[in-house]
């Protein structure tokens, strides 16, 4: 073999080896600028719950949830639990939860509906669910301002066991980023975790 065919393939295969290189680096390039992309726009959406509002001066019950992430937040699905069931019904639950054990069980339900229509209390609901957040982007959930202990006080009676009872309910909140990257987050438990895709209401 003559010197200039060595030289020739010697040229060669380093045009191969430096076509290679660079195309590794090409992807792995790729791959780092996503992730920087994935990481400038994740959405982190938080739960709380608290009893007054300082700026207005009212105690108002309120669960809130806000994006503290840096993108925006595809909430897909919501679920609020208390002692082991799902609370898909506000009155069911302010029965369970909350009326007096004075009234029998079978009656609660029509006790909380009668309060309902008497104007004892009063809730104001925004949605959630199917919700797209901004970053830094609060909403309040639930609002129940506190009935007036002389002129509501049955309502008043059930604010205030539900005061109690907002601590021990647990949430399930699943949501994506614009990558169409999905999480579902947990809490009193404060965990995160990766899926694959949010449930799907029934």
């Amino acid at each position: 073999m003559t010197t200039a065919r060595i030289i020739e393939l010697v040229v060669a295969v380093s045009v191969v080896v430096i076509s290679v290189a660079s195309l590794f680096v090409a992807v792995d390039q790729s791959r780092f600028q996503r992730r920087t992309l994935e990481a400038s726009v994740l959405p982190v959406i938080q739960y709380g719950s608290g009893n007054y509002d300082a700026e207005r001066s009212e105690w108002i019950m309120t669960v809130r949830f806000t994006n503290t992430g840096l993108g925006p937040a595809d909430s897909r699905y919501l679920g609020l639990f208390w002692d082991g069931e799902e609370i898909r019904d506000t009155s069911a639950f302010l029965a369970r939860c909350c009326v007096s054990e004075e009234v029998p069980e079978a009656d609660r339900l029509a006790y909380v509906h009668q309060a309902f229509r008497d104007g004892q209390m009063a809730f104001l609901f925004d949605s959630v669910e199917g919700r797209f957040f901004a970053p830094q982007e609060s909403v309040d959930y639930i609002e129940f301002g506190r009935p007036d202990a002389e002129a509501q006080p049955v309502g008043r009676a059930i604010w205030q066991s539900l005061d109690q009872v907002r601590h021990e309910i647990e949430v399930e909140a699943c949501y994506c980023s614009v990558f169409d990257d999905c999480w579902m987050s947990r809490f009193p438990d404060q965990s995160r975790e990766p899926v694959e895709f949010c449930p799907i209401r029934e």
